[in-house]
């Protein structure tokens, strides 16, 4: 097992990683939330893998495709003089864009307020637009990727988050909040009230997210790998959203437990069936 959150200590060190798979993990708080296993360490502690993880929570994917993360993931990926040749890519990315503070510039008040129709709280065109512009940074990563001299061949693995319940709960360490609640209270902002609506509305925007992904993986020769993660975890019930937490330890963030069964379930076997590992 060796894993890194320090690219320095990373490349000092790893002439003692032999012949182990070496996997770049970049993105948010899935794959870097401190206090909990994230998703990196879920693999490090099943797979006797090489991991560089670089990834912060709160980024977006705006800060990956066009900030300095990029020219960070240029030098490692592009070749092996800054780099390596990697065996996997790993993205987190995009659930800031849309089921995190940035939903606020999504929703709209509905025409008919008593709709049940997801579509009707959204923006249409606020939708379009950010799909647009995730899609667009997306292919910018592959991009960098395709024209790497080590890496053009590196396999490039996103997840699709799990649908979830909105609900007025934070992300704690011990009694202190840190962040959020990120969605529910732009909802209720919103007026917005109804437990069931605000499910579906967050189905709906992660559904488009899959599909946006899912076109991109379907290019042909995209060697870009869409693990569908949506039902991985079954969402808090609306009766229970203030007091369950067994899977979800927040709002948008599973818990320790519920990234081990994404990683488990989900992740690895995926990764296991491309042959990677």
């Amino acid at each position: 097992m060796a894993y890194y959150a320090d690219e320095r200590r990373y490349f000092e060190e790893i002439a003692m990683h032999g012949q182990k798979k070496r996997f770049l993990f970049e993105g948010d708080s899935w794959f870097s939330i401190m206090d909990l296993a994230n998703i990196p360490l879920q693999f490090d502690s099943r797979l006797d893998l090489s991991i560089l993880c670089l990834a912060d929570p709160g980024d977006t994917l705006e800060d990956l495709a066009d900030g300095r993360q990029f020219d960070i993931l240029e030098r490692l990926i592009k070749n092996e003089r800054h780099g390596q040749k990697w065996d996997a890519l790993f993205f987190s990315a995009g659930g800031n864009d849309i089921v995190g503070p940035e939903i606020k510039g999504l929703l709209k008040t509905p025409a008919d307020p008593g709709s049940t129709d997801p579509a009707d709280y959204l923006d249409d065109a606020a939708v379009k637009e950010t799909f647009r512009q995730m899609r667009q940074r997306f292919v910018a990563l592959k991009a960098l990727r395709d024209k790497s001299k080590a890496n053009p061949d590196t396999p490039i693995f996103i997840h699709t988050y799990s649908y979830l319940t909105p609900r007025n709960v934070a992300h704690r360490v011990l009694a202190w909040k840190v962040s959020g609640p990120w969605v529910f209270p732009h909802m209720t902002h919103r007026g917005i009230d109804d437990c069931a609506l605000q499910q579906k509305i967050v189905r709906h925007l992660l559904n488009g997210f899959h599909d946006m992904l899912k076109g991109i993986a379907d290019e042909p020769g995209a060697n870009f790998h869409v693990i569908d993660t949506r039902k991985a975890l079954t969402p808090v019930a609306c009766a229970a959203r203030d007091s369950d937490f067994e899977l979800w330890r927040d709002e948008i963030h599973p818990s320790s437990k519920g990234f081990a069964h994404i990683t488990e379930k989900f992740l690895i076997p995926f990764v296991k069936d491309k042959g990677v590992v």
